[in-house]
């Protein structure tokens, strides 16, 4: 495993039930301190458990026997600092934590008073995937969905329709029972966040950028988007990438091309049906190639409505709306997942 030791330590810091499994504890350590400089050196961790104090050295390669003496030398410093009331009273107990270890070395390890525990590297990066990055799983996890809906002038009808009744019955009669096609319009304008909508009950009602959304209209062509309505929908996209499957798949989208153009430029279709199906998770939803051609072709579509592309049967192209989009939309991005990383 290449890595660096700081970044199993970052971790592991962040992560005392980790270290309680690492060191066969029976309860969590409290965290006292890392790279604690002392006469001998630096300590790399330090924790307090119980009544004793944990003194850790870490090592992310195989085991040398001058590790032995290093471990001792910081405990005797740890000791003096006892004496001097410079530190809390308590046993120290040094654990050296490795990779692996052969019988033989463990051996020797334990008879100079040192406890030796094994750890898998990959155990600590799986771990810091799964646990430690909770707060932004649901962005990790969210994926391009298809509703069926080729562009968004398409729900404009049934958006103005919300001004005059909040009924899902009522609107199922007037779309003459054709509850798939309803549905449809109702999860595409949720997913923009058009639209108020609790499933299994009958209303639905807009929301404050839906109201927004109407006003913006331009009433002498109310299926086509008003640039109004164009701008509103861009920002919101673009201050709120990860807010829905497709709003996160316009972003998506967008980015991929951005990501191409870096190699040739105007972006071939063809590279970015593929590009796009990877990058936006849905490697093994889209399996066929018709799939892949019909994702690709619905969230480029959405992004020519926005004013974010333009393109023809072949090749792509960013917009200047598009490039100023991209920069924008990154810095976002990362300040969303930065509010919602809690790691050291």
């Amino acid at each position: 495993m290449e890595i660096r030791e700081s970044q199993i330590e970052d971790i592991l810091t962040a992560s005392p039930e980790m270290v309680k499994i690492i060191l066969k504890l029976e309860g969590d350590p409290k965290f006292l301190g890392r790279q604690i400089v002392i006469p001998s050196g630096r300590l790399d961790m330090l924790y307090a458990y119980n009544t004793e104090l944990l003194l850790v050295e870490l090592k992310i390669t195989a085991f040398h026997v001058k590790f032995i003496q290093q471990i001792l030398n910081y405990k005797n410093d740890l000791l003096n600092f006892q004496q001097e009331g410079k530190l809390i009273k308590g046993d120290i107990i040094p654990f050296l934590i490795l990779p692996s270890i052969d019988k033989n070395n463990l051996r020797t390890v334990e008879k100079n008073g040192i406890r030796c525990c094994e750890y898998n590297p990959e155990d600590i990066l799986k771990y810091f995937y799964s646990e430690k990055l909770k707060p932004i799983t649901s962005f990790i996890e969210l994926r391009p969905i298809d509703i069926g809906i080729w562009n968004i002038h398409l729900i404009n009808k049934f958006i103005f329709e919300l001004q005059d009744t909040n009924s899902i019955k009522e609107l199922q009669d007037r779309y003459n029972g054709a509850s798939k096609t309803l549905y449809n319009k109702i999860r595409f304008a949720s997913e923009l966040g058009l639209v108020i909508w609790m499933p299994n009950r009958d209303y639905i009602g807009l929301s404050e950028i839906g109201k927004e959304y109407v006003l913006s209209a331009d009433k002498r062509f109310l299926m086509r988007l008003s640039d109004k309505q164009i701008n509103l929908l861009r920002n919101h996209v673009m201050q709120n990438p990860y807010s829905s499957s497709i709003v996160l798949g316009i972003a998506s989208l967008i980015e991929s091309v951005f990501a191409l153009s870096r190699n040739t430029y105007p972006v071939q279709l063809s590279q970015l049906i593929d590009y796009f199906t990877y990058y936006s998770g849905k490697i093994y939803d889209w399996k066929t190639s018709k799939a892949r051609f019909n994702g690709t072709k619905m969230y480029s579509n959405y992004a020519v409505d926005l004013g974010l592309l333009a393109k023809n049967n072949e090749c792509v192209y960013l917009t200047p709306d598009g490039f100023k989009f991209v920069i924008q939309m990154q810095l976002h991005k990362s300040i969303k997942l930065m509010n919602n990383l809690s790691v050291v």
